[in-house]
């Protein structure tokens, strides 16, 4: 799972994305953003940072109006030549608040201080509140106390220990964790538009088991958004508002439950890895609750993988269904052993 050339090689997959922006610049506003010494018009630390990566994908998806792509890009670039530093990491630094979680080739960035007064922060906190919040006063982002830190620390070293080829690549999609708190708070969310940023509450950081989980979680999905800026995952015209729909059977009594192809798909990557990911755990830790919860993403993983392809002739591109047929063909070799062997399969 964890050697894909195509879909799981992230440094594959995020140096296609940084030429990506970098040709983008240098074929519609050239003359905004001269060429550093290395050729480049924009550096890799800046490109991938997630307020940057914001507005860069604003002007991807603008591809076919190059003027409008353009005052995108002139935005950017006004933006990035103003007083300050232009990533969140080397404000902390500057402001001595900078904390990072790292062992052995993993490492991320602890948003300790969200509210620090910088630009790149308050950005940052813009895009949190116009795309993944519940609302004012419902959840706001948090501060990341010693407590909290030293759990991260130690789910960065479990996730490491436990499956180290499956985690390690996950680890280049995302460049920060930011803690998330409030009445309404979600346990733990990523979205498109706040690329590279892992947001999970406060509950869900007592214990590095529990936290390891959710970023576990939300690292796929941000491999699987850098997939969908790089690969013709879904056809041109793909509209999640309109797209077919699947019912997953846990979601029944969900106020939502239906989802589109795309959400389908992408819950469907996460659940072949958790599904790994507890079966690793397992190994380890013989305890009843984690087999259990192989087998509960084991059945979720096929469910989706086989509802996702009913659809597939309509949704998919090229790369997506490549991509579906990958999935499903690790899914069934990690789970045709134990079917064989009959053991449960729970819902």
């Amino acid at each position: 799972m964890a050697n894909h050339p195509v879909f799981a090689d992230a440094a594959s997959i995020l140096d296609r994305l940084y030429e990506t922006y970098d040709f983008l610049i240098e074929c519609v506003a050239p003359d905004l953003w001269p060429p550093g010494p290395d050729g480049h018009r924009i550096a890799l630390g800046t490109a991938l940072e997630p307020t940057v990566r914001h507005q860069l994908d604003q002007a991807v998806r603008q591809i076919r109006h190059t003027p409008a792509c353009r005052d995108e890009l002139a935005r950017l670039a006004a933006l990035l030549r103003a007083p300050g530093e232009a990533t969140l990491a080397a404000e902390a630094e500057r402001a001595g608040v900078r904390d990072v979680a790292e062992t052995a080739g993993a490492q991320v960035d602890l948003l300790t201080t969200p509210d620090l007064p910088r630009r790149t922060h308050q950005d940052f906190t813009a895009l949190f509140r116009r795309h993944l919040s519940a609302g004012e006063g419902a959840d706001r982002l948090a501060r990341f106390g010693p407590g909290q830190a030293a759990v991260a620390r130690d789910a960065v070293a479990l996730m490491r220990e436990t499956a180290p080829e499956l985690c390690a690549g996950l680890f280049r999609h995302a460049r920060y964790l930011v803690a998330v708190d409030g009445p309404d708070s979600f346990d733990s969310a990523s979205t498109r538009e706040i690329p590279g940023a892992a947001f999970v509450a406060l509950r869900c950081m007592r214990t590095p088991e529990r936290l390891a989980e959710a970023m576990l979680h939300e690292f796929v999905h941000l491999r699987f958004y850098d997939l969908q800026m790089t690969r013709s995952v879904f056809v041109p015209d793909y509209d999640t508002r309109t797209a077919p729909t699947v019912a997953p059977e846990w979601h029944r009594d969900s106020p939502v439950s239906r989802w589109p192809v795309d959400r389908a798909l992408a819950a469907a990557h996460v659940y072949v890895h958790l599904a790994a990911w507890f079966e690793q755990r397992a190994r380890g830790c013989p305890d009843p609750e984690l087999e259990r919860s192989a087998r509960t993403a084991d059945f979720r993983a096929s469910s989706l993988l086989d509802k996702v392809a009913r659809s597939a002739h309509l949704c998919l591109g090229p790369a997506g269904v490549d991509f579906l047929n990958w999935l499903a063909r690790v899914h069934q070799e990690r789970t045709a052993p134990r079917a064989a062997a009959g053991a449960p399969v729970l819902s």
